[in-house]
């Protein structure tokens, strides 16, 4: 599904808008980072404060925008799920903070059975559970493939990667979809984010550090510049 003319400049308009309501919302509400191995974390006071925060995020976006994310992410996303290198039907996928479900149907409609989870599932989609990928509602060693866009969105990025690993079938893949600024190839950074990287290679780096090994790379520009991870989990079930 190739975007028209029209649709990709009103795309890239409203992309610079949200760019400039992004940096104005960090003068607002300050900006407290840590710095450690490549990766950033906007310092909380606590796991609450930062379930609170990450909870306002679709309720300051407006309607419009959400519509217009939900259409160019699943045209992007429906194309790179299509060039995988292995087959999703059949598949049990597990989206992580999937918000509105958009990259569930997006696996769905390549013949996966796959469900979402997000701390504040849109009220409207009926694809996205309440859950948090900190502490994921699923038993060990079900599931095919775990796919994330969000990790820039990690408390605890160590309890993320654990309960991945304790969800995943030995052997079975996890996807990541990660942001990255076009002239730095770290990750942008926005009201709503709360780990950064400077680069995708740093992100890599931690991601391999916990047993992941890389299949295959790719970056991709729809919705958002990024890169595309695929990484095999590790070979024990929850190891």
């Amino acid at each position: 599904m190739e975007m028209s003319f029209w649709e990709r400049v009103r795309w890239d308009v409203v992309r610079q808008y949200y760019q400039v309501r992004k940096a104005l919302l960090r003068l607002v509400i300050g900006e407290r980072w840590q710095e450690e191995e490549g990766l950033g974390h906007r310092r909380y006071p606590d796991y609450e404060t930062y379930v609170r925060h990450q909870k306002t995020k679709l309720g300051a976006q407006r309607a419009r925008w959400i519509e217009m994310h939900d259409r160019q992410f699943y045209a992007g996303l429906t194309q790179r799920l299509a060039a995988l290198p292995f087959d999703l039907r059949g598949r049990n996928v597990l989206c992580l903070a999937a918000r509105q479900g958009t990259e569930v149907r997006a696996f769905i409609d390549h013949g996966a059975f796959a469900v979402g989870i997000d701390l504040k599932p849109f009220p409207s989609s009926r694809h996205v559970l309440n859950g948090d990928f900190h502490d994921l509602q699923f038993a060990d060693a079900s599931v095919n493939l775990v796919y994330t866009n969000s990790l820039d969105h990690a408390f605890d990025l160590e309890r993320i990667l654990g309960e991945v690993r304790r969800v995943l079938k030995p052997d079975a893949h996890f996807v990541v979809e990660a942001n990255v600024e076009a002239d730095e190839g770290g990750a942008a950074t926005g009201p709503y984010e709360s780990m950064v990287w400077k680069s995708a290679d740093d992100l890599l780096e931690r991601l391999e550090a916990d047993g992941f090994r890389l299949e295959t790379r790719s970056p991709f520009d729809v919705p958002w510049q990024g890169e595309q991870l695929v990484l095999r989990a590790p070979r024990t079930a929850g190891a």
